[in-house]
């Protein structure tokens, strides 16, 4: 298992947080999903293969939540 924080700063509100959460939970490989909406920041414990950090982000940027690695 891998843990890694990205910062998507179009993160605002707990919807924000919901959608990201909910839509990051139900992957098979990801174990873990935490969004902090103060910090923009969303904390995500995954198996590799078949996720890593360039499908995060792709994936966070579908949801339209484009990110970064901090």
């Amino acid at each position: 298992m891998t843990t890694v924080k990205l910062i998507a700063e179009d993160i605002s509100c707990n919807h924000c947080k919901m959608t990201i959460e909910n839509s990051l939970s139900g992957a098979e490989g990801i174990s873990e999903v935490a969004v902090d909406v103060d910090s923009k920041t969303v904390s995500v414990t995954y198996e590799e293969p078949p996720f890593n950090v360039d499908s995060l982000l792709q994936a966070l940027d579908d949801l339209g939540y484009p990110a970064h690695q901090s």
